[in-house]
Formats: structure tokens, C-alpha cells, sequence
């Protein structure tokens, strides 16, 4: 018996369930446990036309087994090929000032 799980979520930049924006760019690719951390605010996505991460400075983590968040920071997302898909600006600013834990 195989069994197929899904290692990727769509994440929701502005909770759909506030704003029932469902809308490509209102999303980023994550896996589980880091769709978690960004709905929680422990990192965020800068709204400057880079789309590097931003870490929390108030986020401590033991991960022995894995890369550790804080190593993610300043690193660019990795984007989709056609700019019409790219996470929206005005979205990762909403995150950025409502979610994100600096």
C-alpha cells in the first residue's frame, strides 16, 4: 500500500479566512512546518521587491535534525517563472504590519 502525502501547502499571505482572498498571488509555496511559522508571524516576506525572508528576532529554536529558521534569513524566495504569479506586494506589507512578530 502506497500512501501519498503532500511535503508542500499553499499558504495564505492574507488569511483566507478574513479576507476569502484566494487569489494566486496572495499565496506562497511552503512546507508544512514553515506555513505554520508564517501564519504565526516567526517570519515574514519583505514587501520591497525582493522577497527576501525576514526572521523573527524574538524566535528561539532547537533543530538538530534540520536547518534551523534563523538560517533562512535574507535569503530570497524562489519564484515563479512569470511575474503575474509572484506574491503580491500590498498582501506581504499586510503581513509584514499585522502577523509578523518582529
Amino acid at each position: 500500500m502506497s500512501i501519498k502525502q503532500n511535503i508542500v501547502d499553499g499558504a495564505h499571505i492574507k488569511p483566507f479566512a478574513k479576507f476569502y482572498d484566494n487569489r494566486i498571488d496572495n499565496g506562497i509555496s511552503l512546507c508544512k512546518n514553515h506555513h505554520w511559522a508564517f501564519d504565526k508571524g516567526l517570519f515574514t516576506i519583505s514587501d520591497d521587491y525582493d522577497y527576501r525572508i525576514i526572521v523573527s528576532n524574538n524566535f528561539q529554536e532547537e533543530s538538530p535534525n534540520s536547518k534551523a529558521m534563523k538560517e533562512f534569513n535574507d535569503n530570497q524566495l524562489w519564484l515563479p517563472s512569470e511575474k503575474k504569479y509572484f506574491p503580491r506586494i500590498e498582501a506581504l506589507q499586510w503581513h509584514r504590519q499585522n502577523i509578523f512578530i518582529s
